[in-house]
This record gives structure tokens, sequence and C-alpha cells, in this order.
């Protein structure tokens, strides 16, 4: 069998059948579709349970004992996927009908990238990828991709226990593992902008950069830094930083001086034992290098760099108040 659809269903009643309407209307056939109903608290079980009586044995329904979190729950379902490569579709996403006929075309690569349509109620809004190694580390979404299964399972690549992040935590993985990766400028991804989503759900209260630091602690201990080019590991220290970063300005600001001083001071005190010469990063700039965004080589440039002259505190006390 050639694919494997995973769909993690939680609470998307409103949106699944959408998406499953989409998955099972492709243009090839050698394909199967397995949706695993995270103890989801709405009617998604009664939808999934239609749809399987309906489309089975093509479609799967697994249904956990106890809410485990996107993560395990997509892991759940590579265990028994018959398919050569996996896919990972969100439910309250959708796919065009070429979707799986266009990225079975590179299935020599073990990550094959594509970018995606942002759906924003009705309106929707292409986003291209850049053809970089940096890519998988600075676009570290699980879905807008395909996976060969064979080399998930012979590096043993998963996603962190961790319920927040646990994308980036795959991506990064995938990128010590020194997977091959191909691209495609393709868009038949349509991320629907859910206002009930995890990540749209963050505050300065979950404290997200408990989240990274934890996720860069298992990352750390699964891989050895010292199969990584020098090269390699400014680029794992730079994604740490860019996601610190990220943690404290969009998650963190409003939170007033008290609490962001907290966060600051975890932040640099987690990066110093981690990434003890963090200094002699070259890539702490804005510009000179093509990769990441412009709002990450902004926000990573400017705060890295004020950090090193020891004026980082005004920033993000600045951003407190915000």
């Amino acid at each position: 069998m050639r694919a494997t659809i995973i769909i993690p269903v939680y609470n998307t009643e409103k949106y699944l059948r959408r998406c499953l309407d989409s998955v099972l209307d492709q243009t090839i056939e050698d394909y199967e579709v397995i949706c695993v109903n995270d103890c989801s608290p709405d009617h998604s079980l009664d939808i999934l349970e239609e749809y399987e009586k309906k489309y089975a044995p093509k479609l799967l329904v697994l249904s956990n004992e106890e809410n485990l979190g996107q993560g395990k729950s997509r892991m759940r379902a590579v265990e028994i996927a018959r398919g050569e490569n996996i896919f990972f579709v969100d439910s309250d996403d959708y796919i065009a009908r070429d979707y799986l006929e266009t990225f079975l075309k590179e299935e020599k690569a073990d990550v094959v990238i594509a970018g995606y349509t942002k759906d924003l109620d009705g309106k929707l809004v292409q986003h291209d990828i850049i053809e970089s190694p940096w890519t998988l580390i600075c676009y570290p979404v699980a879905c807008c991709k395909m996976y060969r299964k064979a080399f998930l399972e012979e590096n043993h690549i998963d996603f962190s226990d961790s319920r927040i992040g646990e994308d980036i935590y795959f991506s990064l993985a995938l990128f010590c593992a020194n997977a091959r990766v191909a691209f495609l400028h393709y868009f038949g991804y349509y991320y629907y902008l859910n206002p009930n989503s995890t990540t749209r759900s963050l505050t300065y209260e979950k404290k997200h950069e408990r989240y990274v630091a934890a996720m860069f602690d298992t990352l750390i201990q699964r891989f050895d830094r010292n199969k990584l080019t020098e090269t390699q590991q400014y680029m794992v220290e730079y994604a740490y930083a860019a996601n610190m970063v990220n943690a404290l300005i969009t998650y963190g600001h409003g939170c007033k001086p008290r609490l962001m001083r907290e966060k600051y001071e975890f932040f640099l005190e987690d990066m110093r034992n981690k990434f003890p010469n963090y200094r002699k990063n070259p890539y702490y700039k804005i510009l000179g290098f093509t990769g990441p965004t412009a709002k990450i080589k902004w926000g990573v440039g400017i705060s890295m760099k004020l950090i090193k002259l020891g004026l980082g505190w005004p920033l993000y006390w600045l951003i407190s108040w915000l």
C-alpha cells in the first residue's frame, strides 16, 4: 500500500465531515485512512463511526481510552499503518483531490515538504516554502508533508510527550536524523484557522517557555549532538532560540514585568545550560543567510544581539506591557 493518512480527532465535529470527504476523494486508490478519536467530548465519534461503516476497510477508526494528545494519537496510528508513506491531516483542515498523487511523485525522499493554503473563513491565501536546509526546523508543522514510514521506524522518530509543540520536536528529530528532503511548490493542504485550536488558545499563563525547554531536553537526550556537523549544531541552537523568543514575545506579551522577569531569567539559565557557547553562533543576525522567515530572523537577531550585550531585559520589559 502506497500511503496512510492519519487524522487525530478532538472536538472538531463542525469541520470533520469536510475533512473526511476530502481525504476519501483522492485521485488514487491505493491508500488507507486511520482516524484516532482522542476522547472527543462532542459528536465526533458518531461521525467517525458513520464514515467507518460506509468506507471500511479503507477507513479505520481507533479510540483512545484516555486523552493522549495529537502526538501520541498520531504515533498510535503510525504503528499499525500499512502505507509506505505517512501523511498527517488535522481534523479541522482538508486537502485537494490530487494531494496524495502529487506527493507520491517524490517517493524517493525521506520527507517531502510542500506549501499550504490558509483558509480564513473562505478567503484562501497561499503560503509557499523556501528550498533550504533550514526548512525542516523553521517550518515545523507535521501536516503539509509526506514521510517515508521506514525512515521513521529506522530512526525511532516520534513526537514528544508534550501536548504543546510536538510538531516542532518531530521536525527537529527528522533534522537530527539527517532526513533526505524534497520540496514541492504545491498548495493542496487547506489549513483552516480554527479559533478553538490548541495553539490559538495559548497564553502566557501556560508557560510555553517550559514546554520548549522540556522539548529540547528530550531532543538532546535522544540525539548525540556530536554526530551533527558544527553547522547543524548551530542550526539546532538557533531553533531553540527561535522557539524561546517566540514563547516570550508571542505568548508572553502583556504578562507584566514580574512574570516576564521570571520567564526571561528561565530562558537565559536554560540556554546557558544547554548551549554554553551560544555567543559564538554565527546565525544570530538579521541579514546574510537564507532560510528562516524575515519575522523569525528579526525576532531572533535583535533579541540575541541585545542578550549578548546584556541589554535583553529592557526589550522584554516593554513586551510585558504590550
